[in-house]
Formats: structure tokens, C-alpha cells, sequence
């Protein structure tokens, strides 16, 4: 297998310079799309390759659960955490039949929180069962394809390939969600320029800092609107409140955000200053299990942080890293709709409540929904009207 591994990283180097039919003379060549998981694994050398280039795709098997549609496995660079260039996968679903005039109108997807090991990577478990909000998620998907748009939807950086999950940092997950409409354009030149982006919790969160981010990262894509579904926000806030036990925020969701401050910021993170002896003892598993096992009773569980904080936790430690990183702070042109529920457990409404408030305090083209009695992932169907206007007058726009 190494061998194997070792013989496809060096035919794609050495075929990096000759140019792909479907793409521009410069761009890199896209070799045969490794079988198995091996497809996550770029070619070693990825120096030729600019983010959202293309580096291959094959049929996604299952497709995601999407109906209608053809479904393509996908891998792209993106410009990693680090300021260097990583493979990042995901998938691209173009409903079946000729695209309208001017190509197919364009959503990409951010999703929400899976966990932080490789296996947990939405493309490898089909946005299973397992997946917390799974059918309410593909049906989200299904409408919109329904509807006459290509879906893409990436893993974000570290997901699946190699090198770690940036949990809830903005800026990598921003590039992932506008890199993969680059990667998609480039597997089919049907494929518009024109893109509403979107996501639902963390992915809410992505969604907003990729809006943000696209005037100058992907100047060349039309980002017609946003539509965030309970986005997490005023993390360092949450943090506050959750190692101080003032609120019962999930252990789990602290600890993950906890790494990916880690991996963004390598040494600067005093976990052992924040988490108590059995905290530290289970915040490894952060990196090997996915969201729904971390929730097991031999795992973090349901309990607060509270149980895993350290004795007079600071939150000041953390809070300039996730302030850094927080949605309510870019800029975003652009009409955007927030959509909430008012019994989310994951994502409280007074946080959204002030996300809502500051945005319209720099006069963005905000709509704010609340949906009664909605939860975290309820807010995907209940909003569904909404979202199909907001989505009609965005690319009429």
C-alpha cells in the first residue's frame, strides 16, 4: 500500500505541468482519483496548485443521499491555517438535465459540527444517520436541487485529508466553503459564478465568514446572498460562561473549540490553565471520535464545562483568539438572512439575538428569523419558506 501511495504521489508531481483539456494552460494536471479512502490523500508536492484548483474527483457512491442528481466526490487546495496550500475534499451535486442560460446558479454549503476526527468528514459517512441533523440537513440539500442549483459542499480543511481540523476558525473554513465553487467550476464549465452561500451551525458560522472574506479572496465569484442557520457566535462570551458554569454549555463543543484554537495558534492555547485533571485526560479524544461518541457516558457525555474546568478557569486566556475568529466582527455585502430557533440548546438565542444587533448596527442587509419553539437543527425545515424566497430574490437580484 505504501508503495502504491508512493507511485501516485510521484506520477502526480511529475504530471503537475501538462495541462488538463477542461482547464486553463497554467493550471496543474488532475491525475486519476486514487479508490478508497486513498482519495483523500493529495499528491505529495501540491507547490503548482492555487487554491480551488481542482486536484480530482470520481462518483460519490450513495451521493450523498441526494436524489436527482449527479454527485462527485471532489478534491481541491485551499489556502491552509498556516498560510500554505492543503488538500481539502468535498462533494459537487448538479441536478440532471441541461443547465439554464448562463449556467447553473450555484449554493455552497458549510455544515454543521460532525467532530474533528477524519472519519467524521461528511463525504465519508454520507451525512449518515450518525450525522447529528442528518435527514433535516439532506433535505435542505434537496430543495435547493430541486430548485435548479448545483449544491457543493466541502469537509473543510483537515476533515478527512491530512493535517488537523481548525474547528470554528474563520478564516480556514471560510476559504474551504469558497474554494470548493472555484473546484466545481473547474469539474464542470457550466457552473456559474454566481453563489449563494450557506450553512448551519458551524457551517452558519463558515458561511458568514466566507461572504465576508470573498471580495477579496475569490474576487471573481458573485456571492448574490448568505444565509446562516443558527450561527455561533460572541464565542468568547459562550467560553466565559461555560468554564464559569453560569450557563450548562456542553463539555464536548468547549473542548473542540478549545483544539482548534490549538491548531490555529500552536503553542499559545494554556489548556492545562483551562481544564481540570479529567478534562485533560479525555480532551484527546476531541481528535479521534466524532460529536455523537463524544457525547457517550465513558466520554465527555452531556455535562457541563463546568465539570471539566479548572479551579478559577480565565477566560481572558483565550478571549482575544476567539474574538479573532468570531462572525460578528466582518463585514459582508450582501442581503443575508439568519434564521434561529428559540429552544436551540446548542446555539442560544441571546447570543444570535446580539449577532442580529450588531450587524444591523453597521446597517447590513440583514433579515433576522425566529422560529418558535425551534430547535438546533428543527430550524433547517421550519424555515423552509423563508429560505426559498430569500434564496429566489437573492438570484433575481
Amino acid at each position: 500500500m505504501i508503495r502504491r501511495l508512493a507511485a501516485l504521489a510521484l506520477s502526480a508531481v511529475m504530471l503537475l505541468s501538462v495541462a488538463a483539456c477542461t482547464q486553463d494552460e497554467e493550471s496543474p494536471k488532475r491525475t486519476s482519483a486514487p479508490v478508497g479512502t486513498g482519495f483523500y490523500r493529495p499528491p505529495s508536492d501540491l507547490g503548482d496548485y492555487s487554491h480551488g484548483d481542482l486536484i480530482w474527483s470520481r462518483k460519490l457512491e450513495g451521493g450523498m443521499g441526494l436524489a436527482n442528481a449527479d454527485v462527485s466526490l471532489v478534491l481541491y487546495a485551499q489556502q491552509g491555517v498556516a498560510g500554505d496550500t492543503v488538500a481539502t475534499s468535498g462533494f459537487v451535486a448538479t441536478p440532471q438535465g441541461a443547465a439554464p442560460k448562463g449556467g447553473w446558479p450555484v449554493v455552497t454549503w458549510a455544515h454543521g459540527t460532525t467532530g474533528m476526527a477524519d472519519q467524521c468528514a461528511p463525504t465519508r459517512g454520507q451525512i449518515s444517520t450518525a450525522m447529528p441533523g442528518a435527514n433535516t440537513t439532506v433535505t435542505r440539500l434537496q430543495r435547493w436541487i430541486d430548485s435548479g442549483h448545483v449544491v457543493v459542499g466541502t469537509d473543510y480543511e483537515g476533515l478527512g485529508t491530512p493535517g488537523d481540523h481548525p474547528y470554528l476558525i474563520g478564516s480556514s473554513q471560510g476559504r474551504a466553503v469558497l474554494d470548493i465553487v472555484r473546484a466545481a467550476r473547474q469539474l464542470d464549465d457550466e457552473v456559474s459564478e454566481r453563489v449563494l452561500v450557506a450553512g448551519h451551525s458551524q457551517g452558519g458560522h463558515a458561511a458568514l465568514w466566507a461572504s465576508s472574506m470573498a471580495p477579496h479572496y475569490a474576487r471573481e465569484l458573485e456571492i448574490v446572498g448568505t444565509v446562516a442557520f443558527a450561527p455561533p457566535s460572541h464565542m468568547s462570551l459562550a467560553a466565559q460562561a461555560a468554564l464559569t458554569g453560569e450557563v450548562n454549555v456542553p463539555a464536548a463543543f468547549v473542548a473542540m473549540i478549545l483544539r482548534g484554537l490549538e491548531i490555529a495558534y500552536p503553542g499559545q492555547i494554556p489548556v492545562d490553565r483551562l481544564l481540570n485533571a479529567k478534562g485533560r485526560e479525555l480532551y484527546p479524544q476531541v481528535s479521534e471520535l466524532c460529536l455523537l461518541e463524544l457525547f457517550g457516558t465513558s466520554e465527555f457525555g452531556l455535562s457541563p464545562m463546568s465539570k471539566f474546568a479548572a479551579k478559577k478557569a480565565d477566560p481572558e486566556l483565550v478571549r482575544g483568539k476567539l474574538d479573532a475568529n468570531d462572525p460578528s466582527f466582518p463585514t459582508i455585502r450582501g442581503p443575508i438572512l439568519i434564521v434561529q430557533g428559540t429552544a436551540d440548546d446548542i446555539v442560544p438565542l441571546v447570543l444570535t439575538d446580539s449577532l442580529a444587533k450588531a450587524y444591523r448596527g453597521r446597517d447590513l442587509d440583514l433579515t433576522y428569523r425566529k422560529y418558535r419553539g425551534a430547535g438546533h437543527s428543527d430550524v433547517l425545515d421550519r424555515s423552509t419558506k423563508q429560505v426559498e424566497a430569500f434564496t429566489a430574490d437573492a438570484f433575481a437580484g
